[in-house]
């Protein structure tokens, strides 16, 4: 078949290369004037074509050769969108879900959870695609989009550029997946043989926080232990702690109080310390006997950092991709453990996360693309942890990512949404994310996926309920 004159096909950069492949979901949800379901189809139908004509790259296709993922363009493509269907009796109420405040459970299922870039060679996939779910006076806007080329802040940016076409108006948003890097081989993973592992081996160790998956089960995915529960086995449930402006605010006072510094600490490094303290204790106090997986001496806050503004001046400024590297804070178990009883110790884990997330420079960010520039095959390249171990939590914030962005939508009278909610297709492990939310929102909502045991431990924790306004789910 002669390929068609506007198609193109690059291999992703580096970073994106050793991505996850699986989808990222987000979940808009609006209300809407039921008799108007023909106009929402039809608007959303239009921007998404509009979406695509401007910006090619998001109705790209992805698909694997040989284990790397390569990008393909064409004005023939577009970006998949459906209306899901539901039949009027079995509708959900979207005013109930509203008072309820977006249960995460509503947003957990198995539809969300679609396959992603699996296999050494795939067949192609989208970069992104849409759906709308309707319910009683209100509807559920779906965004997918590949983690291979997607991190948190590329999400904000796709939110935002379709949103606007929503509104029909122009914007001058990152659009391109490669970096402005002078040094070509931190471009993209060049092709390597098996026989040429040592490069790698000697790059992986000097990147503590990655490790070698001999079983190609990446890229960036965890190392597994050998022994314990498989993780499919555990029972796992999601829940969303709010915390209000004011509890926060009383929160970097106390620490700033107890350690003493000139300025007040972020509200973001604040809350990792207090969930990375009460969150170990929930798991370490019920999770070994679940898993079969004792704690170590020393528990891991696993953060993800955004190197956009901290290495490469300019290399950025049109990029969409993943840009996010972990930036892993490790302290004595027991000091963790003394953070739920003491708040002096509580602020005491606050320097610690400060310097672990101000390690990530630019020395720090080419490290770590060499390793990955070195790898025989993208899908070696893991995480070094298991989410099974219960001293191990992974915290992200996607505070700013999207609820601020304005909409145009017939029969909806708002123009931004209620609430942005992650979609999954199961619970996760281990997690701690804090959700999107407007910038005038008098509130953080802290989406944790735990074990249930775990769970309702956290829950009877008196020194963590403190600080919680309410739960979500």
């Amino acid at each position: 078949m002669q390929k068609c004159r506007c198609c193109t096909e690059e291999p992703l950069s580096v970073f994106n290369q050793c991505s996850p492949r699986g989808y990222i979901c987000v979940v808009l949800c609006f209300p809407c004037d039921d008799s108007r379901r023909e106009d929402v189809v039809h608007h959303i139908q239009q921007s998404l074509v509009r979406l695509a004509n401007n910006r090619p790259l998001f109705a790209g296709r992805l698909h694997t050769d040989n284990g790397r993922v390569y990008l393909r363009r064409s004005c023939a493509f577009d970006i998949p969108f459906e209306v899901i269907p539901t039949e009027a009796e079995n509708e959900i109420d979207y005013e109930h879900l509203r008072r309820n405040e977006f249960p995460p459970a509503t947003f957990t299922d198995t539809r969300y959870g679609i396959p992603g870039l699996v296999g050494t060679d795939c067949n192609p996939i989208p970069v992104s695609k849409v759906d709308v779910t309707f319910a009683r006076g209100g509807l559920f806007l779906s965004v997918f989009l590949q983690h291979a080329i997607t991190d948190g802040g590329s999400l904000s940016v796709f939110l935002e550029a379709f949103g606007n076409q929503t509104r029909n108006i122009s914007d001058n948003l990152p659009s391109e997946q490669r970096l402005r890097i002078s040094n070509p081989r931190l471009h993209c993973a060049a092709s390597r043989k098996l026989s040429e592992m040592s490069p790698f081996n000697r790059l992986v160790k000097s990147c503590p926080e990655y490790a070698i998956l001999p079983d190609y089960s990446g890229p960036t995915q965890p190392r597994m232990q050998t022994i314990g529960q498989p993780m499919a086995d555990l029972k796992k449930i999601g829940k969303i702690f709010v915390f209000t402006t004011g509890r926060l605010e009383a929160l970097r006072k106390l620490v700033r109080d107890m350690n003493h510094p000139d300025k007040l600490p972020t509200a973001y490094m604040s809350l990792a310390a207090l969930a990375f303290a009460h969150i170990t204790k929930a798991r370490i106090n019920t999770e070994p006997a679940l898993t079969g997986i004792e704690p170590s001496q020393t528990a891991a806050l696993w953060n993800s950092v955004n190197w956009r503004r901290r290495a490469f001046p300019g290399a950025t400024d049109n990029y969409f991709g993943n840009a996010v590297l972990p930036a892993v804070t490790r302290v004595a178990r027991e000091k963790v453990n003394a953070a739920t009883y003491d708040d002096e110790n509580l602020a005491s884990l606050v320097p610690f996360i400060k310097d672990s997330i101000a390690e990530v420079d630019e020395e720090y960010v080419r490290r770590r693309m060499s390793m990955m520039s070195q790898a025989p095959d993208p899908r070696m390249v893991g995480v070094n942890y298991d989410p099974r171990s219960p001293e191990v939590l992974a915290f992200n914030t996607w505070r700013h990512f999207g609820a601020d962005i304005e909409w145009n939508i017939p029969g909806v009278p708002v123009t931004k949404p209620d609430s942005i909610r992650r979609a999954t297709g199961g619970f996760g492990l281990g997690t701690a994310l804090i959700l999107p939310a407007k910038k005038d929102s008098g509130k953080q909502e802290l989406y944790v996926s735990l074990t249930v045991d775990a769970m309702e431990a956290l829950c009877h924790d008196k020194r963590w309920m403190e600080w919680v306004d309410r739960i979500i789910g």
